[in-house]
């Protein structure tokens, strides 16, 4: 069907894409910069979704029963949660990291506040994760079939459930990356106009933009991280809030229903598959020269 052709198309984009990224880094590992370093845990992140995200849905397809056993259920979906939060938080970890180059340069020294967010952006993940082994068992259903189920003692249960999820996983971060990105935007800009009102000239020429506010390299780090930032947001805003619509809502079934929740549902995969081609287009060599 063609649901199952584009899900096979984007699992192979994310396994090649993702695993050609890794090796890159893996290759360039003696440079030890910031940016390399982000992109390595999103990379990681970006592959766990496609092993253990994307490829289980399709073997569910081909097997429609789940036949793997109750303690790869739970398994499964507790990988499911780490790589979820995990992918987010670190994206979360790159705009504070970003905020402090651009904000508070002279205390952006030492790689150890990046390594330690990172820390705790995985650690956080798998603290966050720990409900979905509990929560999913391989379960019987009424027509026979053996599914990796949530079993609630009552279906009303699945709501706060994933509205708890939702928060904690996008509408916290989205706030938290919003608000960095704005104070970054607003330094700029600023920035920029003292520039303007200074007049400063060196050697008879006017500073441009990279030599009167940030360094060329800063400026390049920014604009790669923000073009994942706006991907990570296009792909998943929308799956999100279709979620919680019809969690809180009865939408009558319909083919544009149908149609909709198909192409909303293979968003996050496509933002898994995307990113390897975002680090491509602006390459490594872009950030390079910045710690």
């Amino acid at each position: 069907t063609e649901q199952l052709v584009t899900l096979w198309v984007l699992f192979a984009f994310i396994v090649v894409g993702n695993s050609l990224v890794l090796l890159v880094m893996w290759m360039e590992r003696h440079k030890k910069t910031r940016m390399n370093f982000f992109i390595t845990n999103l990379a990681i992140a970006d592959l766990g979704a496609g092993l253990f995200n994307v490829l289980p849905d399709l073997v569910h397809r081909f097997t429609v029963e789940w036949i793997a056993g109750d303690f790869m259920c739970k398994l499964i979906k507790y990988i499911q949660g780490g790589v979820l939060y995990g992918s987010t938080y670190v994206l979360v970890a790159l705009s504070v990291d970003r905020y402090d180059a651009i904000i508070h340069p002279m205390r952006f020294a030492h790689d150890r506040k990046s390594k330690a967010m990172i820390c705790v952006a995985w650690g956080l993940a798998a603290l966050f994760s720990i409900p979905s082994p509990v929560i999913f068992a391989q379960t019987k259903l009424d027509n026979g079939e053996w599914q990796c189920w949530a079993t609630w003692p009552e279906d009303w249960y699945w709501i706060p459930y994933m509205t708890i999820v939702t928060t904690l996983v996008f509408f916290i971060p989205l706030v938290i990356i919003s608000t960095c990105y704005i104070f970054i935007v607003v330094k700029i800009w600023r920035r920029s106009k003292e520039l303007v009102q200074e007049r400063k000239f060196i050697g008879g020429k006017r500073l441009s933009l990279s030599q009167g506010i940030i360094p060329k390299a800063k400026i390049k780090t920014i604009k790669l991280s923000l073009a994942i930032i706006t991907a990570f947001i296009a792909c998943w805003s929308p799956y999100f809030v279709f979620d919680m619509i019809t969690n809180f809502s009865d939408l009558p079934e319909s083919e544009t229903k149908k149609r909709a929740s198909l192409i909303i549902q293979n968003l996050p995969a496509l933002n898994s598959a995307i990113n390897p081609i975002i680090y491509g287009f602006f390459s490594t060599k872009n950030c390079g020269k910045f710690r």
